[in-house]
Parts: C-alpha cells; sequence; structure tokens
C-alpha cells in the first residue's frame, strides 16, 4: 500500500501520548518522538538505498554477462548461416553435377540399349530365315505372350521393307506367327472380358491396338458384349442401360472410346433392333395390327435415337436418325 504521511503522523502522536497516559498534552515529548523516528526512518532510508545499491550493481553485471552470451550466439548463428549458405550451394553444385551426369549416361545407356534391342530382333530374325519351323518357346509360352507380341510385332514391320522374291518363306513364316500370336491375344482379350478383369483387358488393348487386326478384338468385345439377350421380349428395355454400363468399360479399355461405343450401338440397331423391328412387321394380315405396331415400334425407336444421341459427336450427329431410316425405310414407303 503507498505510504501515507498524514495517517502515520497521527498514528504516531496517539501511541505516544498512550504511553505517558495523561490527557495533558506534552509537546517536548512529541518532538522528541519526531527526532527520534525521524532519525529512524533516515537510517532504514540508508539501508534500503545501500540493498538497491547492491541490486542494482548485481543487476549491470548481470546484463553485462548476458549481453556477452547473446553476443556470443549471435556470432555463433551468422557462422551457422554462413555454413548453411555454403552447403546449400555445394548441395545446388551436386545436384547439377548428378543431373549432367545423369543426362550423360542416358545419352549412352539410349544407344547401348538400342544395340540390345537390335541384336535381339536380329537373333529372331535369323529364326525365322533359317530353313525349318520355329521352335523357340517364346511363341508358345503363355506367359510370354507379351514379349512375343512385341518382338513379332516388330519383325513384322522390319518384314515389310524386305524384298519379296529374296525373302519370301522368311516374310511368310513371320506372316503366319503375327496371325497366331495376335489370335492368341485376342483369345486372352475374350477370356479376360469374361472374366470382368478390365486391367488385363486394357493391357491386351494397348498391345492390339499395334497389330493390323485391333478391329478384331473390338468386334470380339461387341459381340461378347451383346450376346445375352437385354430386356427380355421388348429389346428396347435393356439398351439404354446397357450401353451406359459399357461406356464406362470402354472408356477404361479402349483409346479411342467414342468410336467403339459408336461401333456398339451400330450393331444393336443393324443386328438386335432391325431383326426385332422386321420379325413384328413380318406379319400384314391384319393392315390396323401391322400399322399400330409400325407407328409404335418407329416412336419407340426414334425416342432411342434421342436418348442415345449423348454419345455422338461431330460428324456422326445423324448416324441414328440414318439407322433408323434404314429400318423403316420400306414400312414407311407404302404407309
Amino acid at each position: 500500500d503507498p505510504f501515507e504521511v498524514e495517517e502515520f503522523i497521527e498514528r504516531l502522536c496517539w501511541r505516544t501520548n498512550n504511553e505517558i497516559g495523561s490527557d495533558q498534552f506534552d509537546p517536548d515529548l512529541l518532538y522528541e518522538t519526531f527526532v527520534e523516528t525521524i532519525k529512524d526512518m533516515k537510517i532504514l532510508q540508508e539501508r534500503q538505498q545501500r540493498k538497491c545499491d547492491k541490486l542494482e550493481e548485481a543487476l549491470k553485471e548481470e546484463q553485462a554477462i548476458f549481453v556477452k552470451a547473446i553476443d556470443k550466439f549471435v556470432a555463433k548463428h551468422q557462422v551457422s548461416v554462413d555454413y548453411f549458405h555454403q552447403l546449400d550451394e555445394k548441395i545446388n553444385s551436386v545436384a547439377g553435377k548428378v543431373i549432367h551426369l545423369g543426362e550423360q549416361l542416358q545419352n549412352v545407356n539410349m544407344p547401348r540399349s538400342r544395340a540390345v534391342e537390335a541384336q535381339l530382333l536380329l537373333n529372331h530374325m535369323t529364326e525365322f530365315l533359317t530353313p525349318g519351323p520355329i521352335v523357340n518357346d517364346i511363341y508358345s509360352d503363355k506367359s510370354k505372350l507379351y514379349e512375343a507380341a512385341d518382338i513379332i510385332q516388330k519383325l513384322f514391320q522390319i518384314s515389310q521393307d524386305l524384298p519379296a522374291q529374296r525373302f519370301a518363306n522368311a516374310k511368310k513364316k513371320i506372316e503366319s506367327k503375327y496371325d497366331d500370336v495376335e489370335m492368341q491375344l485376342i483369345e486372352e482379350f475374350a477370356t479376360a472380358q469374361k472374366m470382368e478383369n478390365i486391367e488385363r483387358m486394357k493391357e491386351l488393348s494397348d498391345i492390339l491396338s499395334q497389330f493390323k487386326g485391333y478391329t478384331q478384338v473390338i468386334d470380339v468385345y461387341i459381340e461378347q458384349s451383346q450376346a445375352t439377350t437385354y430386356g427380355g421380349r421388348d429389346v428396347f428395355e435393356g439398351i439404354v442401360p446397357l450401353c451406359h454400363k459399357h461406356y464406362k468399360i470402354i472408356q477404361q479399355v479402349f483409346t479411342a472410346p467414342d468410336k467403339v461405343i459408336s461401333k456398339f450401338i451400330l450393331n444393336i440397331y443393324q443386328l438386335k433392333i432391325n431383326q426385332f423391328v422386321q420379325t413384328k412387321l413380318d406379319d400384314r394380315k391384319d393392315e390396323n395390327k401391322y400399322l399400330k405396331t409400325l407407328s409404335e415400334l418407329y416412336s419407340r425407336t426414334m425416342k432411342l435415337s434421342a436418348e442415345l444421341q449423348e454419345f455422338f459427336k461431330g460428324s456422326e450427329d445423324d448416324l441414328l436418325q440414318k439407322l433408323t431410316a434404314n429400318i423403316f425405310d420400306r414400312h414407311l414407303a407404302t404407309y
């Protein structure tokens, strides 16, 4: 609490008067009390001042010690920063050298790998140039089918530039083995599709995309996808869900999904819908029933075309209209 001078004096006077026990006021005693109290306070002040001086001196000493310590830490920090910058420069220098070395190694390895690949192809070509059947098990071992496909596809491309008269037998053997490997790949694709192994289908599709009969694998996919009946007796009912389901798979498996789904739908129109419509309209004995069926089938086909239009873009915008016209032309001509 703060020191109150007036309150201190009043308390001192009251205590002095109580000590003498008299109702009379004694100014001399009060004076002596004040003089002694002032002396005591001066002594107390001197003691407190000495304590303050010692504390201030100790504080200055500690401050000097901490200032020196901070100066040392700042100096060490600066040294660490300098070391860090030096290390960073060395790391960048080493990284640059590593990248440069990697590029040099790549430049060296690329011709080397090409030379190894060329040597491998040359060895396989020698087998086809040698009279007699091909006995290399790479073409019969299913576990090496991908490797065989890569080799025979490259040999086939090379054989196209060989003179026909001089290398007729070799070219014939290469083409035969090419067709054989291609057929194995297509069969493996068909098996993978039945097992719904999309990853395997994608691998085989990518490999077959380098072969001349790539369209066959698309035909196999479409044929197997549409082999089972959809919609029961009503062929229209299951077409849209079927197309959506297979478009998701086609996008994962084939490199040109829009073209594949177009062919997928084209096959539905030319085979499924056309056959269904012609069967329904073959009986013309009851003219009213025939016309009613024709109107219903035509309307449903137009509705289906509108629902499937999302799969067709660009130049194929009117394909479904053309397919519908091909199905109904001969019936509408006499409508």
